[in-house]
């Protein structure tokens, strides 16, 4: 077709790619029975992790390759013991063969329960000898590999949060960053999106959205000094419930190591005189603004561009928390004209536009619903539903 439209270097573009995925395709070599459906598993750790691989074999060829990784542990064993019913009876599909490293302790109630699940008898062994016990090395290897390459990612991590605890003179690398940033749009509302780097990376279960309570208007300083608040209170909360004794998985729950606000002096300032007599007034805090070069740097005026690694770090954080707030306040503003054109039905005031949308997410499920299923809407009588219906179908 390119060669019919005469464009012949993008026709050469696509021979060339055709030829490589034949000669691939050429390549990929019958390895085992081809009428076996088999997976090869084996395990690999080190002092700090375990990394189960497991390959896949589906008509005599290798069909997909899997890595799980698992931090904090050296005992191969116990995460064999976890991985493998785990994996294999939740919902992956069972096949005929599973070729591993070595058994599990309790290897026959897992065999019972593999040929449950499958409907008859699945082989579940190791191989001693021969092409199988090959690709248990292979299996192997792959999970060795694994686990190097995520050694060489921890220690360009640590590496960067150490660096980045020497230019902020910190006694100890931050493993837990929160980095927050005001959005405003044109009516004077304004949110506050705070990300959380953990270990040197996103961390998107610490990830959380401020709307303004108590600021009215575009008030920057205001609108932090809120949020900041709010999250020294929502951690006090969380200390004293653990105080009791009662365990928490909530981020708030956590202390973090160093506070970044985006914006200069002003907005530190204005954090910190917020954070004072809170449990958080003794954690760092630092803002980052942008110089006449577009360039990041600290509130503080401390010189990171003059590190490579920390300059980028740093501004990936700023930019993450700038994208997170900026997408917070879009979903607000659409929230906000979605419900706007709700209150255009006869009848339907803000607090019932703002039921309906809490209830089915969209005007359009609002303008595809029922009358009883809008009748079900906090608010929403029976004569209402009747006015919304017949506002979008007649």
């Amino acid at each position: 077709e390119a060669s019919d439209r005469l464009e012949f270097e993008t026709a050469a573009l696509i021979r060339d790619q055709i030829n490589a995925i034949t000669k691939v395709s050429a390549g990929q070599k019958v390895v085992v029975d081809p009428d076996v459906e088999m997976d090869v598993v084996a395990l690999a750790g080190t002092p700090g992790s375990v990394c189960a691989a497991v390959l896949r074999f589906r008509e005599g060829r290798l069909t997909d390759k899997r890595e799980f990784l698992f931090h904090d542990t050296a005992d191969i064993d116990a995460v064999r013991e976890e991985f493998l019913p785990r994996y294999y009876l939740d919902d992956e599909q069972i096949p005929k063969i599973i070729a591993v490293d070595e058994l599990p302790p309790d290897s026959d109630a897992l065999q019972q329960a593999l040929n449950e699940k499958r409907g008859n008898e699945v082989q579940l062994y190791v191989p001693q000898r021969g092409d199988k016990a090959h690709l248990v090395e292979m299996a192997h290897t792959n999970a060795v590999e694994r686990l190097a390459r995520e050694s060489g990612r921890y220690a360009r991590e640590e590496k960067l949060l150490d660096e980045l605890a020497q230019v902020l003179g910190l006694a100890k690398p931050p493993r837990a960053i929160e980095s927050y940033d005001i959005s405003n749009w044109g009516d004077g509302s304004s949110v506050c999106g705070m990300v959380t780097f953990k270990d040197g990376k996103p961390y998107k279960a610490g990830y959380r959205k401020f709307k303004m309570k108590t600021v009215a208007g575009t008030d920057d300083y205001a609108s932090l000094a809120e949020t900041v608040s709010r999250r020294a209170a929502e951690y006090e909360k969380y200390a004293e419930l653990a105080k009791k004794g009662e365990p928490c998985s909530n981020w708030f729950g956590q202390k973090p190591d160093l506070l970044l606000m985006d914006g200069g002096r002003g907005q530190v300032s204005a954090a910190k005189e917020a954070l004072a007599g809170t449990a958080l007034a003794d954690v760092p805090l630092y803002g980052m603004v942008k110089d006449d070069h577009h360039r990041t740097r600290e509130g503080r005026e401390i010189a990171i561009n003059m590190n490579r690694g920390t300059f980028t770090f740093i501004t990936a954080i700023q930019d993450e928390t700038h994208r997170f707030a900026n997408a917070y306040r879009k979903q607000q503003m659409k929230q906000k004209s979605y419900s706007s054109t709700l209150t255009e039905i006869p009848g339907i005031g803000p607090k019932t536009a703002k039921a309906l949308m809490a209830q089915f997410k969209s005007v359009g499920a609002v303008k595809e619903a029922t009358p009883d299923q809008l009748e079900n809407t906090p608010g929403v009588g029976k004569q209402t539903a009747q006015i919304i219906y017949a506002y979008f179908h007649e």
